[in-house]
This record gives structure tokens, C-alpha cells and sequence, in this order.
């Protein structure tokens, strides 16, 4: 595949993270990974997490590290159930490749999809990009999100997340495997946090 659309920085910048994707352990390092992918992207605000379709075909996110989301916005979309309208999660869950959100919201256009839209823009997350793989062994997808106040995601980041998407799901995938998410959050079948019991995962 060549390469020379991304500038020498950039390619290196990603080879850095490939490495520490590579050496990737437990939740602080899934964290450090994530934030310094969003510098490359020019995010300002990152999380990642595995989801799947539920029983009653909405989605649910299993499990997230949060990178730096507002932390008021983590607690009420959870507390809110917003997984189930997020038009972010429901594509994913279905399609899993990567997206603008500018592409994904003209999908959704159905009022609980613009109240999470709209009621997320108020904490700075209106534009953004998510990368999502299929992850068999755990019959999850998982989804790298990478936002901010300003619309600036476009082919040129979604190129690069296309490339460090698998590296960073091996990543996400084996700390799952691992039991390390001593700062992330499980959650149950509905979407509601499980019991910490000194782990997340």
C-alpha cells in the first residue's frame, strides 16, 4: 500500500504508535495510547471501548476506557443509557470500518439520535472520527473515537485511523484478555456499570 499521501512526520508519528500499540498493557496504557493518537488526529477528546448488538437488537457498550471525555458527559451518558440512541454506537455496531460523525449523523437523523448529538455538542464533542473492527473471540466490535469542537476530520484522518485501527483492536482486545482495566468501566447486558470488584474487565 503506499504511503505517499502522509507526510514524513505523520508516518512516523504512526509507527510510534503501532509500537506502543504492540506493548500496549492494561487500561493507563490503553489511556496513554489513545491520547497520543488523538494529537496525530488533531482530536481534542478521545475514548474507546467494545460494543455489541444487545438482545433487543440496540446496541450496548460492554466496556470503555475513557482517554480525556469530560467526565460529567461519561457519567450521564451512562447513567442516561445513551449507547442505545448514540448514532455513533448504533452504526458502529453494524458497519464496523471508519467514519466521520459528519457521515454517520446524516444516517441517523431520528430524535433520540439528535438529542445525544445535540446534548453532546454542549461539553465540545461535535465533530469527530471512530474507527471500529469486528473482534471474534469476544463477539464485540471495537471502537476508537477521536473528537472535538471543530470540523476538521476528513479523508485524510480517516486514513489514518483506517491504518491504526487493527493495531490498536489487538491492543484493546488483549487487555480485555487480560483483566487489566483498573481505570475502565464494565458494564452490564443494559448497559449499566457492573461491580468494580478491583477490575473492569
Amino acid at each position: 500500500m503506499p504511503f505517499d499521501d502522509l507526510a514524513k512526520n505523520e508516518l512516523i508519528s504512526i509507527l510510534e504508535l503501532i509500537d506502543q500499540a504492540q506493548r500496549c498493557s492494561g487500561a493507563s496504557g490503553l489511556q496513554s495510547l489513545i491520547l497520543n493518537a488523538a494529537l496525530l488526529l488533531e482530536a481534542e477528546f478521545t475514548v474507546c471501548g467494545l460494543a455489541r448488538t444487545g438482545t433487543d437488537g440496540l446496541p450496548v457498550v460492554t466496556s470503555y476506557v475513557n482517554g480525556n471525555y469530560p467526565e460529567e458527559w461519561v457519567r450521564r451518558y451512562i447513567e442516561s443509557a445513551y449507547h442505545r440512541k448514540d448514532p455513533v454506537v448504533r452504526f458502529h455496531t453494524k458497519y464496523a470500518l471508519t467514519q466521520t460523525w459528519t457521515n454517520v449523523f446524516r444516517q441517523f437523523e431520528d430524535k433520540a439520535a439528535r438529542q445525544v448529538v445535540n446534548e453532546a455538542s454542549d461539553y465540545g464533542l461535535r465533530f469527530g472520527i471512530t474507527g471500529a473492527l469486528y473482534v471474534p473471540e469476544m463477539d464485540n466490535i471495537a471502537m476508537f473515537t477521536f473528537a472535538g469542537r471543530a470540523d476538521k476530520f476528513g479523508s485524510h484522518h480517516k486514513r489514518i485511523a483506517d491504518i491504526l485501527s487493527l493495531h490498536f483492536t489487538r491492543a484493546l482486545a488483549g487487555c480485555a484478555r487480560e483483566s487489566l482495566f483498573a481505570t475502565g468501566h464494565r458494564l452490564d447486558d443494559e448497559g449499566h456499570p457492573k461491580e468494580r470488584e478491583g477490575k473492569a474487565w
